[in-house]
């Protein structure tokens, strides 16, 4: 259930148990989110460690592979043909 603020105190305003409620239940609600978003931004950062591990000297040598069949167009502004091993390297 999302949490649902109250913004509209005022001065003498009464406390009640359902407004302590509220708040135990809105912080235990972040609690949980916060969480979850930490296993998420660790899981990323596992992979991002991974994807970069395998990419020794930056991009100019990764080992990324395609056969462009699922593009349309491409625009190519640096490469060359690798004539020894009969591909082209952008």
């Amino acid at each position: 259930m999302p949490y649902q603020a109250k913004t509209n105190w005022h001065y003498n305003d009464p406390v009640t148990e359902v407004d302590i409620n509220r708040w135990e239940q809105g912080i235990k609600d972040a609690h949980e989110t916060i969480s979850v978003l930490t296993a998420d931004v660790s899981n990323l950062k596992t992979r991002m460690n991974t994807l970069e591990s395998t990419l020794p000297d930056g991009f100019t040598h990764n080992n990324f592979n395609d056969d462009l069949s699922s593009i349309d167009s491409i625009k190519v502004i640096r490469g060359y043909y690798n004539e020894a091993q009969s591909r082209l390297e952008v």
